[in-house]
């Protein structure tokens, strides 16, 4: 069987994808300085306006894209604060 590698189905989730890459790398400068993971941050931000303006990203639609990625990352942080496992890493 082969497997198919899954790509976003409009460029609005690739946007939304790559911004919360860069927060994710800014917020979580383990491997790198945090002046390096700015720079690295901002990199990826620059990525995600260039897929906007190429791909000319409906506004309204990168908004509901947000809004849901939002809450979906809101439903994994609540699922980690929750789980008796992971609860005494988070200090």
């Amino acid at each position: 069987m082969t497997t198919r590698n899954s790509i976003p189905e409009n460029p609005a989730q690739t946007v939304v994808f790559l911004e919360t890459l860069a927060t994710i790398v800014q917020k979580s400068p383990v491997a790198y300085s945090p002046d390096a993971a700015a720079d690295l941050a901002a990199h990826i931000r620059g990525m995600a306006e260039a897929v906007t303006t190429d791909a000319r990203v409906d506004p309204a639609l990168l908004v509901t894209t947000r809004q849901h990625a939002a809450l979906d990352w809101h439903n994994e942080l609540v699922a980690v604060l929750f789980a008796a496992d992971h609860r005494p890493e988070l200090h």
